[in-house]
């Protein structure tokens, strides 16, 4: 289970889950949503912890940190074992989203939003509008999680040992968060980049080397790493050591690819990369996908701006929408019926931020806006040009340093 800091879309460079996520509400003014991977995992963490060997393996634990007394047989009535792992199990997410408000109340005092926290299959993720290069500020938010961690582990441990001994469900359940969140503090502390013991390793690393080389160490520590854990998964028997250590080796590697391209485009600006608008070849929204067809066959271009009767920009329509529509049926469906939301971005954004529209945009391309007036469009390949272009003149040559998709 790892509880990770993580910046937005191409800024939050770790691996997430394309389902559907649903907001439950807010804490701090944070929207705080439940990824569906979750709504699947629950019932499996439920029955493992309800296992008969994991009980008597937790209860052993509980008992050595405490002077209760777990009567395991009693867990074991009926559906009290279900009990225990529905509740150990809601607690246990329950205890992740607190780990992960302790990595946002930090960040929030060094100003940083938090676009939202997200709990998934693989625990939680504080979504950050934008992650600190300063060593510092990283460190601190990176080590609040764990500290969260501990500290309501202690505190349900203390709860603990003043409890009565006649409910062995209560006992157990309050042992168990109590041990398992000082174990997941402990795992997380472990230098598995992106984990939060990853993210304060380059923290240090980043005291008195760049960011990216700093970045770049750390990920590749964090991919060593995985290989261990999945090792031991694999040898152990222990699946859901082998899946996260899959989501930490695909995290590092891309965390180090988008931290790379960052520095790649520091001081662009979407300006450098975008299509001036008299140079942008648009569709009527009113025009049928028949004629879009035709447009395409001629003008060789996959994704159009869509503009209404006024020239307003309404949408954009790309190559994959129309192939959504059966051939008989594009002469009588309008491009308004298969054209998707535009995504605009501002000409003086760094030209990161427009890589990090790319992934709402997706095969569309970024409408451009000033003063609420279109002035130009940004496609991929026109950023895949710069890039050409950039490396050209000797920024960087390391074509590992290139995301995938942009190359």
């Amino acid at each position: 289970m790892d509880g990770s800091v993580a910046q937005n879309d191409l800024r939050r460079p770790v691996v997430s889950s394309p389902m559907r996520s649903f907001q439950i509400g807010t804490v701090l003014g944070i929207p705080i949503k439940v990824n569906i991977t979750l709504l699947l995992f629950l019932p499996v963490l439920a029955w493992l912890i309800s296992g008969g060997q994991q009980l008597a393996a937790y209860a052993g634990l509980i008992e050595a940190v405490s002077s209760q007394t777990i009567d395991v047989d009693a867990l074991q009535v009926g559906n009290t074992g279900w009990l225990v792992g529905i509740a150990g199990a809601v607690g246990l997410f329950a205890s992740v989203l607190v780990h992960e408000l302790g990595h946002s109340w930090v960040a929030l005092r060094y100003d940083i939003d938090i676009a939202s926290i997200t709990l998934w299959i693989f625990g939680g993720m504080a979504h950050m509008t934008d992650l600190p290069e300063e060593w510092d500020k990283e460190f601190w938010i990176a080590l609040a999680g764990p500290v969260t961690s501990v500290a309501l582990g202690v505190a349900f441990l203390g709860l603990l040992q003043v409890l009565p001994g006649g409910s062995p469900v209560l006992l157990f359940v309050v042992g168990f968060l109590g041990v398992i969140n000082i174990v997941l503090a402990i795992f997380n502390l472990l230098p598995a980049f992106p984990m939060d013991g990853g993210r304060i390793f380059r923290a240090l690393l980043a005291r008195n080397r760049p960011y990216a080389a700093a970045t770049q160490t750390a990920a590749g520590v964090g991919k060593a790493f995985a290989v261990l854990m999945a090792l031991v998964g694999i040898f152990s028997g222990g699946i859901i050591l082998v899946l996260v250590a899959l989501f930490v080796y695909v995290a590092a590697s891309a965390e180090s690819r988008a931290t790379a391209l960052r520095e790649l485009f520091r001081g662009i600006t979407v300006r450098d990369l975008m299509t001036p608008v008299d140079g942008v070849r648009t569709v009527q929204s009113g025009d049928s996908v028949a004629e879009l067809v035709e447009r395409i066959m001629l003008d060789r271009l996959s994704a159009y701006p869509v503009v209404d009767a006024g020239e307003a920009v309404v949408g954009t329509v790309t190559l994959e929408s129309v192939r959504q529509v059966a051939a008989d049926a594009r002469a009588t469906t309008t491009v308004s019926e298969v054209m998707s939301e535009p995504v605009t971005v501002s000409p003086d954004d760094p030209a990161f931020d427009a890589l990090v529209a790319f992934g709402d945009a997706g095969d569309a391309p970024l409408i451009v806006t000033e003063d609420q007036r279109v002035v130009g469009i940004v496609t991929r390949e026109g950023v895949a040009r710069a890039m050409e272009v950039i490396q050209g003149l000797g920024r960087t040559r390391d074509p590992d340093l290139v995301p995938e998709g942009y190359a």
